[in-house]
């Protein structure tokens, strides 16, 4: 019996130390932009994103600077009093899921079977959405074609 219990304490401890040497996967932060940080995790999402889409590798820096656009996009949207709601992002999901003939669900598999977290586009949707909604106000004026 004391052995079956110094086997349980040395078990015991070799988990703890196992785990306690495990690095803890910290979100090390890259950049602030207006406050708002990116992390080493949105890179890595993105990157993996992009070369989803593109079939083509971003280099670091290409994806930093898009994630850097989109947070100024975003701030200067809300500025203006334009903010997608999360209806609104949902709905571009699902729509963007449609075209590829996929159920919104579908598209989630997908994105995460290679390792993009669904919120990584819908961060960059709602991006684009913003932008759309500011540029088609500031020019509305100015794009209109008569006849």
């Amino acid at each position: 019996m004391p052995s079956l219990r110094l086997s349980t304490l040395l078990a015991a401890i070799l988990l703890a130390a196992i785990g306690y040497g495990a690095p803890a996967r910290a979100q090390t932060i890259v950049v602030m932009v207006n406050g708002e940080p990116i992390t080493n995790m949105d890179i890595e999402q993105r990157s993996k994103l992009t070369f989803m889409t593109t079939h083509k590798q971003p280099t670091r820096q290409e994806v930093i600077d898009e994630l850097i656009d989109e947070k100024v996009k975003i701030k200067e949207a809300k500025r203006f009093g334009v903010d997608p709601s999360s209806s609104d992002i949902d709905q571009t999901y699902a729509g963007m899921a449609q075209r590829m003939r996929l159920t919104a669900d579908q598209l989630t598999q997908v994105l995460e079977k290679q390792g993009v977290r669904p919120d990584t586009l819908r961060s960059r949707m709602k991006a684009e959405m913003v932008w759309t909604s500011l540029v088609r106000g500031r020019y509305k004026e100015s794009l209109q074609i008569g006849e």
